[in-house]
């Protein structure tokens, strides 16, 4: 299922205002910047039935955007450049030099290259917490048993959507790849380190606007 123009209009090209502004201001993380990034950590919820009783989890996680297939080996070559010039490189540096690459292969300012090349029937983040011996690994244990899930995003004061589908696990190939490279485009991440981070590939089904005016009207 496609996302709404809506939900397009707000999380991707709204998206695209926050990286070109933060680009040209050199990263100045000034008060609005936090309430803008909010477009990036949705709420991620899952539920799986442990001995009998349903639980539920929930928790705040960075979700992004992915190509469409035909265009994601091309992008994989220029991230993993990236990535490998990333160990001798000033993090800040780095980091500006990672935006400006998601500008030219994700993240579009031009609506017809971005509805081309963007596949906006999906979202995409990695589980981070599967490899951390200490966590609770609440949402890592869900999806093994059920992939139903819902990602609930808001801004305040007065947007919201809620988003629901099935996830599909990724443990190779190049889909994990590419998430992996797209989120240490920016976070560099040492090799040693970057050990156990599955990407979940949500697969939208239903949209609903819930909004304070809208309450949970489907959009799609």
């Amino acid at each position: 299922m496609m996302l709404p123009k809506a939900f397009i209009d707000w999380a991707y090209f709204g998206r695209v205002k926050v990286l070109k502004s933060q680009l040209s201001k050199g990263f100045v993380q000034e008060p609005m910047f936090f309430i803008d990034m909010m477009r990036h950590t949705p709420i991620l919820a899952t539920a799986s039935i442990i001995n009998g009783r349903i639980f539920v989890n929930a928790k705040v996680v960075g979700a992004g955007f992915i190509l469409k297939e035909d265009y994601i080996d091309e992008a994989l070559g220029e991230l993993r450049e990236h990535y490998l010039r990333g160990e001798s490189m000033d993090r800040l540096e780095y980091a500006k030099e990672g935006v400006k690459l998601l500008l030219e292969i994700l993240y579009f300012d031009d609506e017809v290259k971005a509805y081309e090349k963007v596949d906006f029937t999906k979202i995409a983040t990695l589980e981070l917490a599967a490899g951390r011996k200490d966590s609770s690994k609440h949402t890592w244990t869900n999806i093994q048993s059920n992939r139903e899930a819902c990602l609930l995003y808001y801004m305040p004061p007065n947007i919201s959507f809620e988003i629901h589908g099935e996830v599909d696990v990724h443990l190779e190939g190049k889909y994990y790849e590419f998430v992996n490279l797209v989120h240490d485009a920016f976070h560099y991440t040492p090799p040693k380190a970057r050990v156990n981070r599955p990407c979940l590939i949500f697969n939208v089904r239903e949209v609903y606007d819930n909004s304070p005016r809208a309450m949970g009207i489907k959009i799609s």
